[in-house]
């Protein structure tokens, strides 16, 4: 099984929030990305198990793993479940 993955540039992020994701409470920072083969596409993620915030700044790029993709289709938007990629040091 192969991994989805979002890769965009870093526009917005909400820190400091919490969820139930698969029946447990997780720490999450809300952020949205452009894409980065298309910077006219946004996409909204949450990027599960994140403590205070992300190592990565606005304008910044950012890999994150898709978890879990969810549909509003009463508003028209796809939201991402994800993990942050972690770049070896």
């Amino acid at each position: 099984m192969s991994i989805i993955t979002r890769a965009g540039i870093l526009l917005e992020k909400e820190p400091g929030l919490k969820t139930i994701f698969q029946g447990s409470e997780h720490s999450y920072v809300r952020c949205v990305i452009a894409d980065i083969v298309d910077p006219e596409r946004h996409f909204e993620c949450r990027v599960l198990d994140e403590e205070e915030d992300l190592p990565i700044g606005v304008g910044e790029p950012i890999t994150l793993e898709v978890i879990k993709v969810i549909t509003d289709r009463r508003n028209g938007v796809v939201r991402f479940d994800c993990r942050l990629i972690k770049k070896p040091e």
